[in-house]
Formats: structure tokens, C-alpha cells, sequence
């Protein structure tokens, strides 16, 4: 692919995965016998050196073989590779370079007026200190250029896959679940998401809205169920906030806690967790029963024990009917993923 497309792509190569750049050994023949190095007389090749660094970068980006993270590898590349293919095929067709093809296609769809230039000038006005519109006015339109010839490169190559009838067929790794916990959708939903989450991971507090907006979409398709996996190491009080919340589930007031626990500025003492009893509106004297009895202790740490099991290292982790998802993603992720389960289903 020629350098015009590179450039094009590779603006939204870090939110998409969509890039087409060469890797560290391409530009060396397979096998290259110059030597890197000698070793009590024997030679350490380059051709050796670049498949060494190839094993390794393939043993770490999969965390050495993870099936989920391999799938997620494998998506990634064979969209790029998908990407590249579907604009030289249009190229060649209508007899143009790669590179003449992206120049004429996203010329046809960006345009910057004044009155766009304008329009982000006054949106962004306090932020510019007292720069006048017309000291930056280049640079604005340079900006919004840049960020519409990314939008139009992405929805030219969409449209390019939709006519080439993409059809994908990587078989997507799935992880047995049991959804044991507090949840909320109806029990015979077409999609389970079992979170595996920690009370003082900011991670966690930041995929909170986005769960909320999924359940809000998919009132009747979508079941959630939330277990616990604290990460002891590196937040001592969240084993404590978990069993807590464990004690108001059992009078019933799960999520009324759960909801105070991920509210800003919360904190996890002894005494903290007893005022979001109150708040959550868990009777007070048997919620501080169960706390020092550590009637919920065995219950937290079995749910440990099954995100260990499924492979989850870190928190927030996802299962999708049994597909990992790893970390606050976009909403659009878990749209994506779940359409696909209700149509398959």
C-alpha cells in the first residue's frame, strides 16, 4: 500500500487497529544470513534475530497464547488485511493507484467552510486564551481537514467492504460461565454478561455507565450479572467492600450499595461502608452482623476463584455468552457483540 493510504490510515490506526504498516523485519529478506552478532565463534543471523523478535512479540501480544487475546490479534490483523485488499482490488478496477483512488474518493467528501471553521472557532473560544479567529484560522482548518479525510477514509473502505460481501469466519473463543450472582434482566435473555469487577478499580467505576446504557437498550435481550474479583494486591479495601455488598444482597439491596460504592469520592472504612448501608436502606444491624461474622467471605472468594479459572488477570472483565472482553470498552463494542449473539440466536 502506497504512502498517501499509510497516512490516511494510520491517523486512526490506534482506535481502530486499522493501519497497514510493515513490521519490524519486513524490510529485510526472510532468512537475511548477515550476520547481527557471534557467539563463541557461531553467528547469530538476521534472518534469526527477526524471528526471535517476531515470536516474542506474537508470545506477548497474546499473553502467551490466550486464546482471547489471540482471537483479538487475529481480528485485528485480518481487518487490516481485509482493508488493504478491498482498496487495491477498487483500485486496480477503475485503473488507479491506491494512493489516487484515496485522494479522489476523499476529496469528493470533505469540504471545511468558513462557516465550519467558524463554528468550532466559537465552540472552542474560552480554551483559546485571546487568539484571535484569524491568527489560527489556517490551523483550525487544518484540524478539521485532517479529522474529515479520517472519517471519510473510514467510510469509504466501509463501503468497499460492504460491496465486497465481507464474510468473516475466525471462530470466536467462548469461556464457560456460571451467571451465579446478583443480576438484572430477564433470566432467559438471548445475551448473559457476567462482569467480573473490583469496587476500587477506576476501571471499573468507569464501565459503570456503560453497562447502564447497554441495559437500557436491551431491557428484554440483555441479562447482567455482577461477581466479585478483587485485586488484593494493589486495592486492600475492596475484598471488604465486596463482602459488604454480598451482606446488603442478602436483604435484597444489592444494587442500591452497588450503586453507592461506584459513586464518586466513595470510600471503603469500616464506617464508610455501614453510612452506604444506611444510604442503600439495608438494615443496619444485621448488615454489621454479617460483616463481622464473614458470612459473605466464602462467597467473594469463590467468585475469585471462577474469574481465575476463566483466565481473568485484571479487572473489569466481560463474558459475552462466554466472549471476554477485557476493560472499559465503548458502549459500541458490546453493541456490536450483542447484535451479533440476538441474530444468531
Amino acid at each position: 500500500m502506497t504512502t498517501r493510504l499509510l497516512a490516511l490510515f494510520s491517523g486512526i490506526a490506534a482506535m481502530l487497529g486499522l493501519a497497514c504498516t510493515p513490521g519490524p523485519g519486513s524490510t529485510s529478506a526472510a532468512g537475511d544470513p548477515t550476520p547481527a552478532a557471534e557467539l563463541h565463534g557461531e553467528v547469530i543471523t538476521i534472518g534469526e534475530l527477526d524471528d526471535w523478535i517476531k515470536d516474542d512479540l506474537f508470545r506477548r501480544s497474546t499473553q502467551g497464547g490466550d486464546p482471547s487475546k489471540l482471537y483479538e490479534l487475529r481480528k485485528k490483523a485480518l481487518g487490516k488485511i481485509i482493508d488493504e485488499r478491498v482498496v487495491q482490488r477498487e483500485a486496480e478496477t477503475l485503473g488507479l493507484t491506491p494512493d489516487a483512488l484515496m485522494e479522489q474518493e476523499t476529496a469528493k467528501r470533505v469540504t471545511v467552510s468558513e462557516a465550519d471553521i467558524d463554528e468550532f472557532y466559537q465552540e472552542n473560544k474560552a480554551r483559546m486564551g485571546e487568539a484571535e479567529l484569524e491568527t489560527i484560522k489556517q490551523k483550525i482548518e487544518q484540524h478539521l481537514t485532517s479529522r474529515a479525510n479520517q472519517a471519510a477514509t473510514l467510510a469509504y473502505v466501509a463501503s468497499l467492504r460492504d460491496a465486497a460481501q465481507v464474510a468473516v469466519h475466525l471462530d470466536v473463543p467462548r469461556t464457560e460461565i456460571e451467571p451465579k450472582g446478583p443480576s438484572i434482566g430477564p433470566e432467559d435473555a438471548a445475551v448473559t454478561i457476567v462482569e467480573f469487577s473490583d469496587y476500587q478499580c477506576p476501571y471499573c467505576k468507569r464501565a459503570e455507565p456503560i453497562i447502564q446504557q447497554v441495559l437500557q437498550r436491551y431491557p428484554e435481550s440483555v441479562r447482567f450479572v455482577f461477581r466479585h474479583f478483587p485485586l488484593d494486591r494493589i486495592h486492600p479495601q475492596a475484598r471488604g467492600a465486596a463482602e459488604a455488598a454480598a451482606c446488603a444482597d442478602e436483604q435484597g439491596r444489592f444494587w442500591e450499595f452497588h450503586e453507592q460504592l461506584f459513586a464518586e469520592g466513595a470510600k471503603f472504612d469500616e464506617s464508610d461502608l455501614e453510612a452506604y448501608a444506611v444510604k442503600a436502606e439495608v438494615e443496619i444491624d444485621g448488615f454489621r452482623t454479617c460483616v463481622q461474622e464473614g458470612r459473605t467471605t466464602a462467597l467473594v472468594e469463590e467468585d475469585l476463584q471462577a474469574g481465575r479459572k476463566a483466565g481473568v488477570t485484571g479487572t473489569p472483565a466481560f463474558f459475552v455468552n462466554g466472549i471476554r472482553l477485557t476493560g472499559a470498552r465503548p458502549v459500541e463494542e458490546f453493541v456490536e457483540l450483542i447484535e451479533q449473539e440476538i441474530s444468531s440466536s
